[in-house]
């Protein structure tokens, strides 16, 4: 029986469809034009086995139109944009791409700190407009105290760049207690005893009921006034009107932000404007090579899946509706 697949965004690394068609599997995109309406009548109109989910969200509504569906693979690492509960009640396993994209996303969170750091977007702004202005002094990493928030494959490979930049590195997680030995990050015990210490914050944590809006103003109000924001995981992280507040009056000294809490940001959007808020529209996964491992990571889960060939929980949203081990 060949394997139906449909790709939720208009193509697919070739490396990833190499993989599909060696399976045999047949595959559909989505295009941008067609969006969410678009998959949802592919999804009503062919018996798809799999979905590899790129940019569109998948609701309980999409999953009722695909009673064949039993596989939604996330070619990323993110997975807010999946109803996890409908999946699970329809026994459909939310793969993702655990660790892939790890070294993208890190060094552009690396880069947003520098960037803060040294006032690079607010000179260039200046200087593009034909002036020559240095307002304020610069902040010096080296030395300083980097606080993760959350402890995965994107946060370690921020924190080694840190560390090897001379920064000493700490970090929070709920999940940190089950780790081993983590030297030289040093652990700690609270996120508000992290953000009490940190010179600089990276969020690296899932978002979900319990996340959202972690980052709010009494965390905020921990912070001090050279401290640098940095968040490439999810903008709902962050109350957006606290940071606008705290960046106004100079409670912290900058933001860095890869990702807002609604994306593309409309009219309304607070942060935007503010010189000490450094802003990049969700791209710091958005190099070929992160693009090529994801799609490829996603297509070869999927597959294993569907050919009953194990996929390893640690990649899997709801491990629950994985077959048993034999």
């Amino acid at each position: 029986m060949t394997l139906r697949f449909l790709i939720t965004a208009p193509q697919l690394d070739p490396s990833a469809i190499h993989l599909l068609e060696q399976a045999g599997a047949s595959f559909d995109f989505v295009s941008l034009e067609g969006g969410r309406a678009e998959m949802e009548a592919k999804l009503a109109a062919q018996p798809y086995d799999a979905i590899i989910s790129r940019f569109l969200p998948i609701s309980a509504a999409a999953m009722a139109r695909a009673p064949n569906l039993r596989v939604i693979s996330r070619a990323a690492v993110g997975y807010d944009s999946i109803d996890v509960p409908a999946a699970t009640a329809r026994g459909i396993a939310v793969l993702t791409a655990v660790g892939a994209n790890a070294p993208s996303v890190a060094e552009h969170a690396i880069g947003l700190m520098l960037a803060v750091a040294r006032n690079i977007a607010r000179h260039n702004t200046a200087i593009q407009a034909g002036g020559w202005e240095r307002p304020r002094l610069g902040v010096q990493l080296q030395g300083r105290r980097l606080g993760l928030v959350g402890y995965g494959d994107i946060a370690q490979r921020t924190g080694a760049i840190a560390h090897a930049m001379g920064m000493r590195v700490a970090a929070w997680s709920p999940n940190l207690a089950a780790r081993g030995d983590i030297a030289p990050v040093a652990r700690t015990a609270s996120l508000h005893a992290l953000l009490a210490a940190s010179d600089v914050v990276s969020l690296h944590a899932p978002l979900s009921v319990a996340t959202r809006h972690m980052i709010g103003a009494a965390e905020l109000a921990l912070l001090r006034p050279d401290t640098i924001l940095v968040n490439t995981a999810r903008g709902g992280l962050i109350d957006e009107a606290a940071l606008r507040a705290a960046l106004m009056e100079g409670r912290i000294f900058g933001a860095g932000l890869d990702v807002m809490s609604s994306e593309p940001p409309g009219e309304d959007f607070l942060l935007r404007g503010l010189p000490n808020c450094v802003l990049t529209p969700h791209v710091a996964a958005a190099t070929p090579e992160a693009r090529a491992i994801t799609a490829r990571t996603a297509a070869a889960h999927a597959l294993d899946l569907l050919l009953g060939r194990p996929v390893p929980p640690e990649f899997c949203v709801n491990p629950a509706v994985l077959p048993a081990a034999e």
